[in-house]
């Protein structure tokens, strides 16, 4: 084959954590050995907008409904996988790892790789789902690849996956882009924050797993001794109701809640301290960036963010759901702002060694190719 083409099937072109890590991901593939091809259920969004930008092929289904099982966009992706010849099949999280794995059994793919992002939720109806179609579709996986350690021994607890056929690989990002010391745009301003206040940020869905109304009431508590704002960059099911619960704690003025941005590197560079409350996490994306920018970094000692930080050397790790703890670990990077600056350079230099995006693309190469080697469809070294 010249060049292998590889189909990514995602529910949704919406700006978020995983939309944003595949188009990553195929902006930096070997175009001399590899041409990618993203997929969606729905309509194009900003993200599929700006991958067919990055002079990718982007295929919107333009499927209303996708959350109840249809035949029909196992007929349309089955269709795109003809099409375009597909030889490799990337699917990522429930929806897209159901009907894309179907389809590519049906069309023929040689190889497919299911991706799993999260840890389970408390949801018994969709745990049944998740670990009946995974026990299932096994048999036409080649890999599920999971990005955190914490993912995989989820699946290997729930699913009874095959072992032999997960592996572990993590998130990547972008260096060059989320780099500090770069002139990024100051967005203090537009906020109305002065120079003397502490700014904590967090980038993320304002949905009940990311642990939001822990980290407002730890601001309650910072509010006592120090000059602190909290932007809360994101959009979610959430925003009403924290809103409201920063209101009735007399924090309208302290907590900032700047909707959907594309701006992140702007944000990141105007924020001194990174927080991540979260209740349950599989590997955030966001913590990646802000660690890549160089922020103190405070994070809650789960899922799979133990693998990412190391407690007093890159950041400050904290039990999930203790606010005292939250607030405590926020005040000591405060208090001690040489640490901070250690912490700092300690992530940014972890990421560039362990989690930098060409890194990651290189090992998903690696793997598409063993794959096509094992099953003598693709010559070694060729």
């Amino acid at each position: 084959m010249d060049k292998i083409n590889i189909l990514h099937i995602y529910q949704n072109s919406n700006v978020g954590g995983i939309q944003q890590q595949i188009l990553s991901i195929v902006r930096v593939y070997d175009k001399e050995k590899f041409n990618p091809i993203v997929c969606c259920f729905g309509p194009r969004m900003e993200l599929g907008k700006e991958i067919e930008k990055a002079g990718i092929d982007f295929v919107a289904l333009n499927r209303k409904r996708y959350n109840k099982f249809s035949v029909g966009i196992i007929v349309d992706l089955y269709r795109v996988m003809k099409e375009r010849n597909i030889h490799v099949l990337r699917t990522h999280k429930y929806r897209a790892n159901l009907y894309g794995r179907i389809a590519g059994k049906l069309a023929g793919v040689p190889v497919i790789v299911a991706s799993e992002h999260n840890i389970y939720r408390n949801e018994k109806e969709k745990r049944f789902l998740r670990r009946i179609t995974n026990k299932i579709l096994s048999i036409v996986t080649d890999k599920m690849v999971t990005v955190s350690d914490a993912i995989r021994k989820d699946i290997l607890r729930y699913d009874r996956f095959p072992p032999s056929k997960i592996m572990v690989l993590h998130n990547g990002v972008d260096t060059e882009r989320f780099k500090p010391g770069t002139n990024y745009r100051d967005i203090r301003r537009q906020f109305a924050i002065s120079k003397d206040d502490v700014v904590i940020g967090f980038v993320g869905r304002l949905v009940i797993n990311k642990g939001l109304n822990y980290l407002i009431e730890a601001v309650a508590l910072l509010k006592k001794s120090f000059n602190v704002k909290l932007l809360i960059v994101g959009d979610g099911s959430l925003m009403e109701e924290l809103k409201k619960m920063a209101k009735n704690k007399g924090l309208e003025e302290s907590v900032i809640f700047t909707g959907m941005r594309r701006d992140i590197t702007d944000i990141l560079s105007s924020i001194d301290i990174f927080v991540l409350s979260s209740i349950k996490e599989g590997f955030p994306n966001s913590l990646l960036e802000a660690m890549a920018m160089g922020k103190p970094i405070v994070a809650t000692a789960i899922g799979g963010i133990p693998e990412i930080i190391q407690h007093g050397a890159n950041g400050l790790l904290v039990q999930s759901a203790d606010i005292e703890g939250l607030a405590a670990a926020i005040k000591t990077i405060i208090d001690n702002p040489l640490m901070a600056q250690r912490i700092g350079r300690a992530a940014r230099d972890f990421i560039e060694k362990n989690y930098s995006i060409d890194a990651t693309v290189r090992k998903w190469e690696t793997l598409y190719r063993q794959i096509l080697e094992q099953k003598k469809l693709l010559k070694r070294n060729a």
